[in-house]
């Protein structure tokens, strides 16, 4: 029973957007009309209401999927065939710690509970110097074999330290 609760925790990503079920498909149609678009734009905006999903099942699902290479038979979006390098960010470090960091690995000292699946994530994050807690980096096996990179961004200190 323990080994099962610890797999469901930390295989999260597959739990989304099931064929049937409370959390199916059909329920997300402007989650799903935003995932498709990514066959034809680079750039998307999704502007939205508080607390429906942006954050984690949008940008933290799809950036895991693409990360890991792992994507579902119904998927109608971009698929990458290899490893990329993507970067998440936020208006500031506490914020991508408290609120992105969480969704797309979990809590602090339980990598693999967010949205990607713990057994994907390469050794260990590297810390952001500065900031107790947050992560700068992370390896995620792609199922090409090699390593996808993400790194945790905040733009507080302006547009042009941004880039």
């Amino acid at each position: 029973m323990e080994a099962e609760i610890r797999r469901r925790a930390r295989n999260k990503m597959r739990r989304y957007y099931p064929d049937s079920g409370p959390l199916r498909r059909e329920l997300y149609p402007k989650h799903q009309e935003v995932f498709r678009s990514g066959r034809e734009f680079s750039e998307r905006l999704l502007i939205a209401a508080n607390r429906i999903g942006k954050t984690e099942g949008v940008g933290a699902y799809e950036t895991t999927l693409h990360l890991t290479g792992q994507y579902p038979d119904w998927w109608e979006g971009r698929r990458f065939t290899g490893a990329i390098t993507a970067w998440v960010a936020g208006d500031t470090s506490k914020t991508v710690r408290d609120i992105v960091q969480v969704k797309i690995l979990g809590s602090h000292g339980e990598w693999g509970t967010g949205m990607i699946p713990g057994d994907f994530i390469v050794g260990r994050p590297t810390a952001k110097p500065g900031i107790p807690d947050a992560v700068e980096t992370v390896y995620v096996r792609h199922t090409s074999g090699r390593n996808s990179t993400l790194v945790f961004k905040s733009y507080e200190q302006g547009r042009e330290a941004f880039q």
